[in-house]
């Protein structure tokens, strides 16, 4: 009775359905500074079905293919508690302007009660290039970035820490910014036509948290130094001039440069042998004098042995080549006392068996 009574007082209530948008960025925006919109699909019943997301139009930007996990989110108001699902997309406009999200109708629908139709506010943000802007194709806006490099000599001889002339440099700059896009990183290093230097493929990553959320990139570029004459190799400074989107300023990063002294290339083949002279030739001939004078001197203490050994294995052979002499098999006398002589037989026949009385 009770359990039937609870089913009575439960039938005319009626599931609220709510769907808000916002827009999560600052007042102002910089071209290429990725920002947020929020859709949360908001009941206060866990019996609806899963939310239909509508549809996102975007004016003056557009919509980055980068995926973020959906989230459950709650509140309380109104006196009711409402329990919600987040789902966030990413958007960026690449020029100055306007980010314009145009009104839109959405209809929610649920078991057991009729549509219901929300409206969802226009949400507008002014882009702009900050002042100082010099290059735009160049330029990077983060909430957070680290540069670093790595200065990688690569010798042909192992343990010795001298660069020659056909030895490798590697430079590795490695660039991590939060809240900034792949493609929006310029490149940081160049290979100059002429100055022996040679770009090897760089590496873009995309940085998330362990439940899939998007928090920034990171990129790898490695310039190769490969120098022909000795001399010296001048690796200059990098300066990195971004805007910091999380302050409102521009900021400037430097990577020291550095002065490597390579040394001429060393003597291969023909020319090493002509410019060592005799010193190679005089401990090769010492060696095989030594084990000479130490074979004879252990055959001449084996000799005896030796000649033990060597008198056994002459007899051996003697003897598996001399003739042996077989008694009745052998033929004598002349050919006419053989034509005389009637043939043997080699197998006689058996005696005849005697029938008994």
């Amino acid at each position: 009775m009770l359990i039937a009574l609870l089913l009575l007082l439960t039938l005319p209530a009626r599931a609220d359905m709510q769907l808000t948008r916002e827009l999560v960025a600052p007042d102002t925006l910089v071209p290429g500074q990725p920002v947020r919109v929020a859709y949360t699909f908001w009941t206060d019943s866990w019996f609806n079905p899963a939310p239909t997301w509508p549809e996102l139009p975007v004016s003056g930007g557009e919509v980055l293919s980068l995926p973020i996990a959906t989230q459950l989110v709650s509140r309380r108001e109104g006196g009711k508690s409402w329990s919600g699902i987040r789902m966030e997309r990413l958007i960026a406009t690449w020029d100055s302007g306007q980010l314009h999200l145009p009104a839109a109708e959405v209809t929610l629908t649920s078991a057991g009660q009729a549509p219901h139709t929300v409206a969802l506010a226009p949400l507008n943000r002014p882009v702009h290039w900050p002042k100082g802007t010099r290059q735009p194709d160049r330029f990077l806006p983060a909430a957070d970035l680290k540069l670093t490099q790595q200065i990688i000599p690569h010798a042909t001889r192992p343990g010795d820490n001298t660069l020659r002339v056909g030895d490798a440099i590697d430079r590795r700059v490695t660039l991590e910014g939060a809240g900034v896009l792949p493609a929006a990183i310029p490149q940081l290093l160049y290979a100059i036509p002429g100055n022996e230097t040679q770009l090897l493929p760089r590496n873009n990553q995309r940085l998330q948290t362990p439940r899939g959320d998007f928090t920034g990139a990171r990129r790898v570029e490695t310039l190769r130094y490969l120098p022909s004459r000795p001399g010296s190799v001048v690796i200059p400074p990098l300066t990195l001039r971004w805007w910091d989107s999380a302050h409102q300023r521009w900021r400037v990063d430097t990577l020291p440069g550095k002065t490597l002294t390579i040394a001429p290339a060393p003597a291969t083949g023909k020319e090493r042998v002509l410019q060592a002279g005799n010193h190679t030739f005089w401990p090769a001939l010492s060696g095989w004098l030594v084990g000479a004078l130490a074979l004879l001197l252990g055959l001449y203490l084996l000799r005896h042995r030796l000649s033990t050994r060597l008198t056994g294995i002459r007899r051996r052979w003697q003897g598996f080549w001399q003739i042996l002499p077989l008694p009745g098999l052998a033929p004598t006398g002349t050919a006419s006392e053989h034509a005389a002589r009637p043939p043997k037989r080699l197998f006689s026949p058996p005696p005849a068996r005697q029938r008994a009385g």
